[in-house]
């Protein structure tokens, strides 16, 4: 047997609203919850804002905006500028403040503001606007939207932060999210410092323009971010703080003279990483030469098109009789003394002949003075020199690569002095090359194989462990290299850096010998690195923290926009940053 139960629900049809009738007035009850209620929003600081909702002109709902007609209390108002307190209205104005979001609602509050009238007759200001407590002057927000808008301008790009507010109901466009950001990053702010920094540089354009910022060891907040690394600013914000003790640095001497400019009592310590990094930039390529393994084959020589068809144009005029050969050789030398700007007389004097000689020269075209082979090998010069300046300075090659309208035999005395000029060269060349092909033969050691021994002293390539065999000179620089590991590490049985110094020094290999200058000349601060902890490591994760803002913000964060979000992003919350 089945049995069935009915269930029966009846709702309450609502009325339909007009549109017309959203806009509606609040009721008494409802008006002083709400108003209770943005009170309790608007005082987020903790202090009275001294203001009286007016109930006469009570609240309106026009959308999804609420707005509320307010005036401020009190009678005694002080005077900003010689601080005696004043009773006399002198006028009223009415300001709109955008508030934060009630119940999904823009909230706006409409202020009836006086204008007092300074009764010092001392006094400079005659008419002032009485100060809010909670907005600056001039402003279209209260404290608490100004600080959202801040924080969501920190954490993203304009854009972002512009949309990420209108869902919140609070009204701006990106130009003034940006603008907020460009107040904020004006100026480097006051804070507190310890005695331990750092300071390092990053581009803002790769290779032309670059920024410096310093940041504290202890607390890892960025305390100064400046937009050149010469600028004097740097100078004046290390003399501006005498608690500093301790700066930390990359092997810049640009910064070594600045920290010693601003004090000498600052002890400079170098970063460990890039003094590691220097190392292996000067040492492993030229170890990699000393295994011959880094040369590279050798172009064969030619020679320009326009030297080559010099050359062939000499062994032209020297085609022929010697009383032929002569005369060709005397025009060539009438005509090179006129093109040097000398007058008929005097290149006749020069060449001990009549001016009378020259000057019929001159006159006479050299196909006149060449003879038959010479005038078929003077028309084919140019292409011959535009081959031999390909590569072919032998009459093999070049006939191979072209049709040439002469004879071999003219063609050979053509190109006797490239020939005789360049062949020896491509035979050293060819040689050359030749033992760089048997050096193939011998095992290639990688660069990070090299650098890998070098830190840790230890290997399992059996391609290195070979190569050290056949190459014991190698083991010297090694054992240089790997001592400075140790001495800038603090490793119990490391030299002192005099003692690597000297073995530096005594190297065979020019760039250890210019990397112990350099070490010798800062050595200090390479000293302090040896017996202290601290490093630039801190200053390297700030740095990648600004290129990532400037990837996010597409490259066009500007120094002001990178100053504020690296100097406010962690620290915003009024400890660092206040409102004038």
């Amino acid at each position: 047997m089945c049995v069935f139960f009915s269930i029966f629900v009846c709702v309450k049809k609502e009325k339909k609203i007009h549109p017309s009738a959203r806009r509606k007035v609040i009721n008494k009850s409802g008006l002083q919850q709400v108003t209770d209620q943005i009170k309790t929003l608007i005082s987020e600081k903790n202090h009275s804002w001294g203001i009286v909702l007016d109930y006469s002109n009570k609240p309106l709902m026009n959308g999804n905006t609420l707005t509320l007609q307010a005036h401020t209390k009190g009678k005694l108002v002080k005077c900003p500028c010689c601080g005696k307190r004043t009773k006399t209205v002198h006028s009223y104005v009415y300001r709109k403040l955008q508030c934060t979001e009630l119940l999904n609602n823009h909230v706006v509050l409409s202020l009836k503001v006086r204008h007092m009238k300074c009764r010092n007759p001392e006094c400079e200001k005659n008419i002032f606007v009485e100060p809010l407590s909670f907005a600056r002057p001039y402003a279209r927000h209260t404290d608490s939207v100004e600080e959202q808008i801040r924080h969501e301008a920190l954490c993203q790009t304009a854009g972002k932060a512009a949309r990420t507010l209108s869902r919140h109901n609070i009204k701006i466009s990106p130009s003034s999210v940006t603008r907020r950001l460009h107040v904020m990053g004006k100026d480097n702010p006051d804070i507190r410092t310890s005695v331990y920094v750092g300071l390092d540089d990053f581009a803002k354009k790769k290779g032309y323009k670059y920024m410096c910022v310093i940041a504290d060891h202890y607390t890892r907040q960025p305390l100064a971010v400046f937009d050149s690394r010469y600028g004097q600013e740097i100078t004046d914000w290390l003399k501006a703080h005498p608690e500093i003790k301790t700066v930390t640095r990359d092997g810049s001497q640009v910064y070594e003279s600045i920290i010693r400019e601003a004090s000498e009592h600052i002890v400079q310590v170098s970063d460990r990483f890039h003094l590691m990094q220097a190392l292996k930039k000067n040492v492993v390529e030229p170890i990699k030469a000393m295994l011959g393994q880094k040369r590279e084959r050798r172009p064969y020589p030619y020679p320009s098109e326009d030297e080559a068809y010099k050359y062939i144009m000499n062994d032209i005029s020297e085609i022929g009789e010697a009383r032929h050969r002569n005369r060709v050789k005397f025009y060539y030398e009438v005509r090179h003394l006129k093109d040097e700007g000398n007058s008929i007389a005097e290149t006749a004097r020069i060449l001990g002949v009549k001016s009378q000689k020259v000057h019929r020269i001159l006159n006479t075209d050299i196909s006149k003075i060449l003879n038959a082979e010479q005038k078929c090998a003077a028309k084919a010069a140019r292409d011959i020199a535009r081959v031999v300046s390909s590569g072919a300075v032998t009459k093999g090659s070049v006939m191979k690569r072209m049709k040439v309208s002469i004879s071999s035999r003219t063609l050979c005395k053509c190109l006797k002095s490239v020939t005789a000029q360049y062949k020896p060269l491509r035979d050293e060349v060819r040689r050359y090359n030749k033992t760089l092909e048997e050096r193939k033969k011998i095992p290639k050691v990688k660069a990070d194989t090299i650098w890998h021994y070098i830190v840790h002293g230890e290997t399992d390539s059996k391609k290195l462990q070979k190569t050290h065999e056949t190459h014991p000179e190698v083991d010297r620089v090694m054992n240089i290299c790997m001592n400075f590991r140790k001495m800038l590490h603090g490793d119990e049985n490391a030299y002192t850096i005099d003692e690597w110094l000297k073995e530096a020094e005594s190297c065979p290999l020019k760039e250890i010998r210019g990397f112990a200058r350099y070490i010798r000349k800062d050595r200090n601060a390479v000293e302090q690195a040896c017996q202290t902890s601290f490093s630039n490591a801190l200053l390297e994760g700030t740095v990648n923290k600004a290129k990532a803002i400037k990837r996010s913000m597409f490259n066009r964060a500007g120094p002001d926009v990178l100053r504020a979000k690296l100097l406010y992003s962690n620290s915003f919350g009024g400890e660092f940053y206040h409102l004038n």
